[in-house]
């Protein structure tokens, strides 16, 4: 039902000149109110703000997962990560926690791999080259032993890059999603049988949100989980439409819509 908006007991709760709308995945949280199934909520303690534990509804978890559960970053590794946006932030915070030893970000906006740094990253850079440069330093050749991609839409030869950056044995988390127009992708599969390496596909970090939600925010409270400092801006329902336009000139790390209600 996420791709249709209908709810899980069937119709729908939006409507236009009579015609059913559908929520996105089953949410629709640009509403003022919004009616869904208990199944969807997750109790947050009284004292977090809506706009913190919001945050955690996908682009922390999804990034946070895709380091921690589907690549299964241990203590020591060395980690590459593609793109520092809403997602890949956390990614790099999650193989931070994780242990990374040799955590390196990689992104085209200077502010995002400035702020990398402070969410865990040891190197970024801007330029896919460089950072295998820097693995082949810091490996001493071996490889990286995990490459999470989280880029906004999924390009051919990022995923050509990241398997040429992890080494045997190594695995490539694909969060990204690719382009409706050409989902198509080539890969040379000799390197990938050869040296064992693995193409995990990642759909929400492989999280559970009853469980993983409300683990993160407590990380969030204790003080081992950045949140306020992925909010770059604040947007009123009025502004939706400029939001969009700082995501997708990547003027943020993540934004947030805020309600007023009377």
């Amino acid at each position: 039902n996420a791709a249709t908006g209908e709810l899980p007991n069937g119709g729908f709760r939006f409507h236009e000149n009579g015609a059913d709308l559908g929520g996105m995945c089953v949410l629709g949280t640009f509403s003022q109110w919004i009616v869904i199934s208990e199944n969807a909520c997750v109790p947050i303690d009284e004292d977090l703000s809506f706009e913190v534990a919001a945050l955690v509804a996908c682009g922390v978890t999804t990034g946070w997962g895709s380091s921690v559960y589907a690549a299964g970053v241990r203590p020591g590794e060395t980690v590459v990560v593609f793109g520092t946006g809403g997602v890949g932030m956390n990614a790099v915070q999650g193989a931070s926690y994780a242990g990374a030893k040799n955590l390196i970000a990689i992104d085209p906006v200077p502010f995002k791999r400035e702020m990398a740094g402070k969410f865990g990253a040891t190197f970024t850079t801007g330029d896919p080259a460089e950072a295998t440069e820097k693995v082949i330093e810091l490996t001493r050749g071996q490889m990286a032993d995990k490459v999470v991609i989280t880029i906004g839409v999924m390009e051919p030869q990022v995923l050509e890059q990241a398997v040429a950056m992890v080494g045997k044995g190594g695995t490539v988390v694909v969060t990204s999603v690719s382009s409706s127009g050409d989902p198509t992708f080539v890969l040379n599969g000799s390197p990938v049988t050869g040296w064992h390496k693995r193409i995990q596909g990642s759909l929400f970090g492989g999280a559970n949100p009853l469980y993983d939600m409300p683990r993160l925010l407590s990380l969030y409270k204790a003080g081992d989980l950045k949140l306020d400092e992925l909010i770059t801006r604040r947007y009123g329902l009025d502004d939706i439409n400029q939001g969009y336009e700082d995501m997708l000139a990547g003027r943020n790390i993540r934004g947030v819509l805020i309600h007023e209600h009377d």
